[in-house]
Order: C-alpha cells, then structure tokens, then sequence
C-alpha cells in the first residue's frame, strides 16, 4: 500500500514542461516532392505475379526549419524528438540560430497523426521548455496547439 501511496503522490506532484512562447521561435516549413519508396521489401510480387515493391511515385514531403529562437539563461541545450519519442537532434545551444530536420512524407505524417517535440534543456539535462509540432489525420498542421497550416 505504501508504495502505490508513493508513486500517486510522486505523479500527482509532476508537472508538465511549460510550452515556449509563440514570441521565442518561427517556424518555416519547406514543403518538396520526393520519390516515395515502395513500403514492400525488394523482388515482393502479388498473388497474379506484378511487382510490389515499385516506388509509389512523386509525393510531398515536409521539413521544418525552426528559426529566430530566444535563448534564455537557463536553456543550454536543445533536443528534438521524433515520431516514437527517440531524440534525433541534440545540440548546444550556445551558437544556434536554427534547428532544421525532415518530418517525413505528408500522407505518412496524417496516416499516423504524428507529433515531434522540440524539448528546451537546462545544464542538468532537464527538460524546462518545448515547442510541439503535430499533423492530425485531417492534415492540419499545429504549432503548441494553434494552427499553422493545413495539408
């Protein structure tokens, strides 16, 4: 008992990190065409014997730039999250300007409602800021949950 008593004390008392504000960073998306691959494995053939693993054409694919970024005292890293929560980006942010990484293709992103993170790191390594990049399966684009686009 007393240990169930502790881990709900210790989840009721965590709080969730702060978004950065809308006026700290832009965001710029670079929407391009690329060759999709096929999503079957090389030499796959249907039952009638045509190829499946043919590439599914011309699609559009979106990356993000985020730019103009306000550093403050306390955030001395960044690091970006992917679709499965596994960091792709870290970087220090004595220098940074800008953060630019692929989301991926747009018919994939809305397929899987996907959201990346931008976390904000103090000099311990604790997350103190993020900034929330999310394409809904409706194909709107939000930015901390206000709108930015739609696909």
């Amino acid at each position: 008992m007393k240990p169930l008593f502790v881990l709900l004390t210790c989840l009721f008392f965590q709080q969730d990190i702060p978004l950065k504000p809308a006026n700290e960073f832009r965001v710029d998306i670079n929407l391009k065409y690329k060759e999709k691959p096929s999503s079957y494995g090389s030499s796959t053939y249907n039952t009638n014997g045509e190829r499946m693993d043919k590439t599914e054409g011309q699609q559009p694919f979106l990356s993000v730039r985020i730019s103009e970024i306000k550093i403050n005292e306390d955030e001395k890293r960044i690091s970006v999250a992917g679709l499965d929560g596994k960091e792709i980006i870290r970087k220090k942010t004595d220098h940074l300007s800008e953060v630019s990484f692929d989301m991926g293709f747009i018919s994939d992103l809305k397929a899987d409602a996907s959201t990346y993170t931008i976390y904000f790191l103090s000099a311990d390594k604790k997350r103190i800021k993020k900034i929330i990049l999310s394409i809904a399966p409706t194909g709107i684009f939000t930015v901390n949950g206000q709108w930015h686009g739609q696909f």
